[in-house]
């Protein structure tokens, strides 16, 4: 299973509410600063067990592509945090495309938010560099890859290395951690390899005989 999540630091249907992931001293559109302090999704995967953690960000499909594809074929649990810019329009009063205003102005049949049409970010950069990033609304996020010298095999190593770019106000991309020698669901449940929706109906029911046999083994 491919987890992935889109990473904006916003809840965009309460109208660019901090997220848990919001940095603190980030500020939202009216200017006000986040004081609490983020979960990482990342950190928090690896202790929960997932087997494999990527994080990276939207304008890098260099990155992002080869994770993508790598987390889809792995053999377990695959969590990719990917950092999303959100681009959409903050209901803030004064404004009189906002929710208040509309209502007391104009009839209207449904409510739709407006999205700007903002040009693709994208970035290059090589591993071992950090690269600044200017968002659509001014504000900026800093980008460090793994170099070669990461080991995505040392789960302490993972969690040292997230939080030493984090104090440095840096988010670490690339695979962070991957343990392919922990068994899957598969495994651990004894199930089939086979998906579920390719098996016949005649497989799934043994028949009435061996269904009260397991009844009776239950009694």
């Amino acid at each position: 299973m491919l987890y992935i999540i889109e990473n904006n630091g916003v809840y965009g249907l309460t109208k660019g509410q901090f997220s848990a992931s919001a940095d603190v001293g980030s500020t939202a559109k009216k200017g006000a600063p986040n004081l609490q302090t983020p979960i990482d999704p990342c950190t928090v995967a690896i202790s929960l067990g997932a087997s494999f953690v990527a994080r990276s960000f939207s304008g890098d499909k260099d990155q992002l592509i080869p994770l993508l594809k790598a987390g889809l074929m792995h053999r377990g649990f695959a969590m990719i945090d990917v950092i999303s810019p959100c681009v959409t329009f903050n209901d803030h009063e004064g404004s009189t495309k906002s929710y208040l205003s509309t209502r007391e102005t104009k009839r209207e049949a449904v409510y739709t938010d407006y999205i700007a049409p903002f040009s693709e970010i994208e970035v290059q950069y090589d591993e071992g560099t950090s690269v600044e990033v200017d968002l659509h609304e001014g504000g900026k996020v800093v980008l460090r890859k793994a170099d070669d010298n990461y080991s995505p095999l040392d789960r302490s190593q993972s969690f040292s290395s997230i939080k030493d770019a984090s104090d440095k106000g840096e988010l670490l991309t690339g695979l962070l951690y991957i343990d392919e020698s922990q068994p899957d669901f598969t495994e651990t449940e004894n199930t089939i390899t086979k998906p579920l929706n390719q098996i016949t109906f005649e497989d799934l029911c043994p028949g009435s005989k061996a269904l009260n046999k397991l009844l009776d083994d239950y009694k």
